[in-house]
């Protein structure tokens, strides 16, 4: 049986992330301690800055896009169980059609609101893009 590679390459990703982050981490707190030392600001410190600034928001656009694009996935996937519910209930008949056309109401109300999170995430998307212009 073969097997799916994308949890390796995710667990990949989000290890070469993470010790990306560590590295910030321990950039900024050396940082910190050159400052409590007495050393100024360079020309190298301040342009280092402001690059990790935008890498920053380059990073939050990115996972606000991320993020909508899970809440549009998930609003589908309610949509689509929300037609197998109706179509269960018309199947059913007086027997457990009203549970179905229930939960084919949940289900809806669910991609509702998954809908209008993507929506959220994506102007909050946005916002970081133009701050970072």
């Amino acid at each position: 049986m073969a097997s799916d590679p994308r949890p390796n390459r995710e667990d990949a990703s989000a290890g070469a992330r993470g010790e990306r982050a560590r590295a910030r981490a321990d950039e900024l707190q050396q940082r910190r301690a050159d400052l409590a030392d007495g050393q100024p600001s360079t020309d190298a410190t301040v342009k280092r800055a402001q690059l990790r600034a935008k890498e920053a928001l380059m990073r939050a656009t990115a996972a606000h896009h991320s993020s909508a694009q899970r809440h549009v996935d998930a609003g589908e996937a309610h949509r689509r169980a929300a037609a197998a519910h109706e179509q269960a209930a018309l199947l059913a008949g007086n027997r457990s059609g009203e549970s179905h056309q229930s939960a084919a109401e949940r289900h809806r109300d669910e991609a509702d609101r998954h809908e209008h999170a993507a929506v959220d995430e994506t102007m909050a998307g946005e916002a970081d893009a133009r701050r970072g212009r």
